[in-house]
């Protein structure tokens, strides 16, 4: 996901087990911009994202 959302300052991506990832943005601009780029998949599978307050 990283090499095609292309984040200015990266991201960190965490395998939470039960098919969940975490994806930790450190410039809030290019969370919003994955955000509102939505819908996303990955290997034909959906990604629901949630921002985590």
């Amino acid at each position: 996901m990283e090499n095609l959302w292309h984040p200015v300052k990266g991201v960190q991506i965490r395998d939470l087990g039960e098919k969940r990832f975490l994806f930790q943005f450190f410039h809030a601009m290019n969370m919003d911009r994955v955000l509102k780029g939505s819908p996303w998949t990955f290997n034909n599978h959906l990604l629901v994202l949630h921002k985590l307050q």
